[in-house]
Formats: structure tokens, C-alpha cells, sequence
């Protein structure tokens, strides 16, 4: 996942946006899921729970003490289902267009 970092001071506005529009161009939503798995199965190992688990348990209020504040554990799940859906919906798409163009008009 890009990352941008500036130091010292901060950019001017179009020097953001020209870096965030850089970043973009670069990403790559399957880059980005394997790594958020890769991360989730981290924090899984480390606290001996399935994201999706922790996660449910997290928006319901019911952890222990020690895991209702891995804010970032929950952040990342939420972002890999988010992006998971989006490729699979690209990928749906990109199966069903082949067979659009095909049909006779």
C-alpha cells in the first residue's frame, strides 16, 4: 500500500494532491489485500482470534479489556473487507463483459 510521508514541513496543496494522485496510480488493490492479510494474520497470531471474530466482537462491545482498544486491528479488518469487495466485484464485472461483448446486437 503507498504511503505517503512528508518531513519537515508540510506540502503546499498541489504538491499533495500531486503526490496522492502519484500514489494512487501506483497502487494495486491485490498488492493492497495481501498485505492487510498479512497483517491481520499477524495481530490473529498474536492474540489467538480470526479477525472476523475479534471484529464482531469488537463492534459489539464485548472484548476484553485488553483487545476494546486495538482500534487498528479493526481498522485494517474493515479496510481489507472493503477492499476485498471491490475486487471481487472487479473481477465479476471482468467476467461478464466478455460474454456482453460476444451476444449478437
Amino acid at each position: 500500500m503507498p504511503e505517503l510521508v512528508f518531513e519537515g514541513s508540510l506540502p503546499s496543496s498541489y504538491e499533495f494532491q500531486q503526490a496522492l494522485a502519484q500514489a494512487m496510480a501506483m497502487t494495486n488493490p491485490v498488492d493492497d489485500l495481501l498485505e492487510l492479510a498479512n497483517r491481520l494474520r499477524e495481530y490473529e497470531q498474536e492474540h489467538n482470534m480470526t479477525s472476523a471474530d475479534f471484529y464482531q466482537r469488537y463492534q459489539a462491545g464485548t472484548l476484553e479489556e485488553g483487545l476494546q482498544h486495538c482500534t487498528e486491528w479493526a481498522a485494517v479488518y474493515d479496510l481489507f473487507v472493503k477492499t476485498r469487495r471491490m475486487v471481487e466485484a472487479t473481477l465479476m464485472r471482468a467476467g461478464v463483459q466478455p460474454e456482453l461483448s460476444e451476444t449478437p446486437v
